[in-house]
């Protein structure tokens, strides 16, 4: 809390656990983006850091696990992930109808940010919980 006892966010990794599994989502997410066929992937580093296809892996990770956890080596920071899951009329280019349900799985709704048809470049707290709202409804209509 702030002096006017507001919250204070804070993305500090400052318990040892918290740092393990940091630095394992570090190696895992390394690994998702090499295993779906990433030419290069470069690390979000004070100290630049990336790794080209045909170079060890393993040894990119170890680097990037050795980092501090601490935001004079790298920042951490969250980011709002939107449209992965679209909304839209057309199922060749949309995942869910409309309403947020999903085109090929009746009865499975989504209604936060991945429904949105593209990233807004804006923070979209007050939408998603619009869209949440209206997805709620949606799913008690159709109950």
């Amino acid at each position: 809390m702030d002096a006017a006892g507001e919250a204070v966010h804070s993305y500090r990794v400052e318990d040892e656990l918290d740092r393990r599994n940091f630095r394992r989502g570090l190696a895992a997410l390394v690994r998702i983006h090499e295993a779906a066929g990433a030419r290069q992937i470069h690390a979000l580093s004070r100290t630049p850091m990336a790794w080209r296809r045909g170079e060890d892996l393993d040894a990119f990770i170890g680097d990037l696990q050795a980092l501090p956890a601490t935001p004079e080596a790298m920042p951490v920071f969250s980011a709002h992930q939107t449209g992965s899951c679209r909304m839209g009329t057309d199922p060749s280019t949309s995942v869910a109808g409309p309403w947020g349900e999903l085109h090929d799985c009746r009865g499975v709704w989504i209604g936060d940010g991945s429904a949105f048809p593209n990233a807004t470049g804006i923070n979209p707290m007050v939408t998603i919980m619009a869209l949440a709202r209206r997805t709620a409804f949606a799913i008690r209509a159709a109950g």
